[in-house]
C-alpha cells in the first residue's frame, strides 16, 4: 500500500515540476490550484507526512536489539545458533536470550549485524539465517597466529514470526569483550 502512495507522490512531484517549469514558475512559490482549489505543494506535503515511518517513541516504532556473547578468551565451536548471552538493548522482545533469536515482532524492513573473530590460523564460516536458510555468510581463512575481526551487515524484509540468527558451521570463534556481537532494527514497515 505505502508503494502505491509513494508512486502516486512521485507522479504528483513530476506533473507540479512539470507544470511550474513550463509556466517559468519557482517550486515553493507557485500558485498552481488543483480542480479543488487546494495548492498542490499542500497536497505533496499531506502525503509526505502520511508515508513518512512512525517515529514517536510508541513500541511497534522500537524495535532494536545489540547482544553479545560474554567471554574473556572463550573458544566458541561450531553452534546453531549462537546464543549471545549479554542483552545490552531488546526493544520490543524480539531477541530471545534463551535460543540465540529473534523473531520478528511484526512485517517490515530490518538491518542485521553480525560479527566474526576467529580463533588464530583457522577457517571458519559464521552464517546469517533467517528461517533455516543461509542469507549472509562471513568466511575466513587465515593464516598461522592471525586472526581478524569482521562484521557484516544485512537488510532483510521479514514477517511477524520469521527468525533470524547467527550460526557458526566451521572452526571457532574466540570471544573477548564483546568481540561476538549481533544487532538489529527495524528500518520501516
Amino acid at each position: 500500500m505505502a508503494s502505491t502512495k509513494l508512486r502516486y507522490l512521485v507522479c504528483l512531484i513530476l506533473l507540479h515540476t512539470w507544470t511550474s517549469e513550463s509556466h517559468g514558475e519557482d517550486f515553493q512559490m507557485s500558485d498552481f490550484k488543483t480542480p479543488g482549489e487546494q495548492n498542490i505543494l499542500e497536497i505533496l506535503l499531506q502525503a509526505v507526512s502520511k508515508l513518512r515511518p512512525e517515529t514517536s517513541l510508541s513500541p511497534r516504532a522500537k524495535i532494536a536489539f545489540d547482544v553479545q556473547l560474554q567471554g574473556n578468551g572463550r573458544i566458541v565451536k561450531p553452534t546453531n545458533p549462537i546464543i549471545y548471552d549479554i542483552v545490552n538493548v531488546n526493544n520490543g522482545k524480539g531477541y530471545n536470550h534463551t535460543t540465540g533469536k529473534f523473531i520478528a515482532p511484526m512485517c517490515g524492513l530490518y538491518f542485521f549485524s553480525y560479527s566474526s573473530l576467529p580463533t588464530r590460523g583457522t577457517t571458519t564460516d559464521i552464517q546469517l539465517m533467517k528461517n533455516n536458510n543461509a542469507v549472509s555468510v562471513i568466511h575466513s581463512v587465515l593464516p598461522k597466529d592471525s586472526s581478524q575481526l569482521t562484521m557484516r551487515n544485512k537488510i532483510l524484509e521479514l514477517h511477524k514470526g520469521d527468525e533470524v540468527w547467527v550460526k557458526l558451521t566451521i572452526g571457532t570463534l574466540w570471544s573477548k569483550i564483546g568481540s561476538l556481537s549481533f544487532q538489529g532494527f527495524l528500518l520501516g514497515q
